[in-house]
């Protein structure tokens, strides 16, 4: 562990890899906050067609397809040659989740443009789509410095098990989307996230005493309202009735 305030900013899917390890190792309440939660990935894939041949309805933004063998085949496509977009573009994209996603993004690219374009030729009939002119996607669960595209919470995780995730080990602090309570699997939660480490870090450089954050060695099945607060990074409350009590 470092002598010195340290900061481990890498994603969930790096710290659950081999990628990375630690000396000494990390203490078993904080592997096992690691290990529950788990990454999802989500790829959209992305096609540019000839703006003189666009064969979509350009008025509407979503278009839907439901395969009558395989769940989540290619289902959500979304224009983005609409107004407030990218009017003229000729770009249209689809999205695929969970299972579909490790399978497209362990695949050749071809096969992947050959699939989604008989789904457009379905949808659309064949004699109106041409080849695209440009195609790409990310492959979020192969890339060695994320391994998935956001963090996300089991089913019957609590607020304390996440803590865990996001405490830091004596002088080691941790931030990123995954630390999140309030905007976990979002861009800004870990920019609020790595604020909160960052401001922690920066008093301790100062002179300030060591900002130690809950833990808990001791799991319960569900959170009590009381911990639902700014020290376990919820700081506003999700039990508002608005006026609206019994």
């Amino acid at each position: 562990m470092p002598s010195a305030p340290s900061r481990v900013n890498t994603s969930l899917g790096v710290l659950q890899s081999d990628d990375i390890t630690f000396e000494p190792e990390l203490p078993s309440w904080k592997q096992q906050g690691i290990e529950t939660f788990a990454m999802g990935t989500y790829t959209k894939i992305f096609f540019q067609f000839p703006p003189d041949q666009v064969f979509w309805n350009t008025s509407y933004q979503y278009f839907l397809y439901a395969d009558p063998n395989e769940r989540g085949y290619y289902p959500v496509f979304q224009s983005l040659d609409c107004e407030g977009f990218l009017p003229g573009s000729g770009i249209i994209f689809v999205t695929v989740v969970s299972d579909q996603s490790y399978i497209v993004e362990a695949q050749d690219d071809q096969i992947t443009k050959e699939q989604v374009l008989a789904v457009l030729r379905n949808m659309f009939g064949a004699e109106n789509v041409p080849e695209p002119i440009d195609f790409m996607y990310p492959r979020w669960s192969l890339e060695p410095w994320a391994y998935g595209s956001y963090s996300n919470w089991p089913a019957s995780t609590s607020l304390e098990m996440h803590q865990n995730l996001r405490a830091n080990v004596a002088r080691l602090y941790f931030a990123g989307e995954a630390t999140s309570a309030e905007y976990g699997g979002f861009l800004h939660g870990a920019w609020t996230e790595g604020q909160v480490v960052g401001q922690a870090i920066a008093g301790m450089i100062n002179g300030a005493d060591a900002a130690e954050q809950p833990r808990y060695e001791v799991l319960r099945g569900t959170t009590p309202l009381d911990a639902y607060n700014a020290a376990n990074g919820w700081p506003v409350t999700s039990f508002q009735t608005y006026g609206f009590e019994d």
